[in-house]
């Protein structure tokens, strides 16, 4: 770079007040001693934690430790070069004057990083235990106080596991997750959820947080551990759902960096809690996000995993294959959820893994399902959740579809079913959804062919005679 270049770049810095650049983004509160203070841009901040100082003309957030000159700003903010930075405050803040012309810098191959000694990946691993150690947890003996009932008196809960547990107010939460800061206490809003966050070790980050750990800040923190249980990285969210215009600014979710110790195509969230179950139940479901994982377990689905990222990869498919040959994929019903299905489908498929398409109601996910509706209702909803257009896909216009044996015996005994008492109909109840799940079992693993249309036809004749009981029953009602 020549010495007229970084001339040119000293005078450019020099003919700008940071204040006034920083003050086009973020409104800025002007306090004594020649300093400004302000809402920081780069992470959810509720209080004015970025200060901008006019004499050193520099600014720093110390809550999520960001911070430099006009330059570091702009390329943050703009998510911009160096380059790219100088071009927008000559043209937007210093009069739009001839654009500097930069030398090509010489081009550098980049070299292979380096495989992570076994001290060094040991290192990483214990700097994510420091981490965890801090979060606000969840405690369950105290979720009955009423959302915190102020009756009991901080005496005499004021050291359950170490966590200060003083009186105080709830700040802005995200939809299904309830933070109270700063004293540490979280939980996740939903009383039949709460134990799976419990065993899961979710919590929340401080303001305050380890070295390393500042893009976590503030934001509510999934564990990640590999296959074997090794802690390798935490996914932090957002406490709001951020609208389209604040999501160029904020990202719904921070991810721990793909180092040699979190390798994120290679994880699965939530394989080391199921490995057990699915193996016990020959099949697992796969799912979208780290809150639908912990929404099918708190159901009663501990076989569930989620892909850690928005693409499933032969490497997630190979780890899957050796705990089964069985995926139920099961996203959220968004067009985007459908999408990511459909590839996940692929690549399950390709690497000789039988595959189930589940689909939920439109707009609907596993979360906001059990939230909403219920661990009876939500199950209720996962039984239904099979695609049943492949009779009308896979049958001929023309073709009349063959009336089964079930639905011949269930219209003979409709009947006396419809006639029975309430413990009767109860146990026949029972005995249909036992037969459902059976025949959902079946239709897993038979391929598209007659069977499996016939198997479809038994289905919605099951359904059929099931929802009779159920009006009988005054059975709440669930999506259809």
């Amino acid at each position: 770079m020549s010495s007229n270049y970084k001339e040119q770049i000293n005078e450019l810095k020099d003919s700008l007040r940071i204040e006034d650049v920083i003050g086009a983004y973020v409104h800025l509160e002007h306090k004594a001693g020649g300093k400004c203070v302000g809402i920081c841009p780069f992470h959810d901040d509720s209080h004015p934690s970025m200060s901008v100082h006019k004499g050193k003309q520099i600014f720093k957030c110390f809550s999520c430790d960001v911070g430099g000159d006009v330059f570091a700003f702009i390329q943050k903010r703009e998510q911009c070069s160096f380059a790219d930075a100088v071009k927008i405050l000559r043209e937007r803040f210093a009069g739009g004057s001839v654009p500097l012309i930069m030398h090509t810098p010489r081009k550098v191959e980049s070299k292979p990083k380096p495989e992570l000694t076994p001290a060094q990946l040991e290192a990483l691993e214990a700097q994510n235990h420091r981490f965890l150690l801090t979060l606000y947890c969840f405690h369950p003996d105290l979720a009955e106080v009423g959302e915190w009932d102020e009756s009991h008196s901080p005496t005499q809960l004021d050291s359950i596991n170490g966590v200060d547990l003083d009186t105080t107010q709830p700040t802005s939460a995200l939809t299904g997750v309830k933070a109270i800061e700063p004293s540490g206490k979280y939980h996740p809003d939903c009383r039949g959820i709460a134990q799976t966050y419990v065993d899961f070790e979710v919590g929340m980050a401080g303001r305050s947080v380890p070295h390393g750990f500042a893009a976590m800040a503030g934001r509510i923190i999934f564990p990640i551990r590999d296959a074997n249980g090794k802690l390798v990285g935490f996914a932090g969210r957002t406490t709001f759902n951020p609208t389209q215009e604040q999501k160029k600014h904020i990202k719904k979710y921070m991810n721990s960096s793909s180092d040699g110790l979190y390798k994120k195509n290679e994880t699965l969230y939530g394989l080391f809690q199921a490995s057990n179950a699915i193996r016990n139940e020959g099949f697992c479901f796969l799912n979208e996000g780290y809150k639908d994982v912990l929404a099918m377990v708190a159901a009663g689905y501990p076989n569930s995993v989620a892909q850690c990222g928005a693409a499933f990869t032969n490497d997630q498919a190979l780890l899957l294959k050796k705990y089964t040959s069985r995926v139920a994929v099961l996203m959220d019903a968004d067009e985007r959820g459908r999408n990511i299905a459909a590839e996940a489908i692929k690549v399950l498929q390709k690497n000789g893994i039988q595959t189930c398409d589940l689909v939920l109601p439109p707009g609907e996910d596993p979360d906001s399902l059990f939230r909403r509706l219920g661990r009876k209702s939500f199950r209720a909803i996962i039984r239904e959740s099979q695609l049943t257009d492949q009779i009308q896909s896979t049958t001929p216009k023309n073709e009349e579809i063959p009336q089964s044996k079930v639905e011949t015996e269930e219209k003979i005994q409709e009947e006396a079913i419809l006639g029975s008492d309430r413990p009767r109909l109860e146990a026949r109840e029972v005995e249909l959804q036992q037969q459902i799940d059976k025949l959902y079992n079946k239709r897993f693993i038979t391929g598209y062919c007659p069977d499996r249309i016939q198997l479809n036809i038994d289905l919605m004749n099951l359904h059929s005679q099931l929802k009779q009981i159920a009006k009988q029953l005054n059975r709440p009602k669930v999506w259809y």
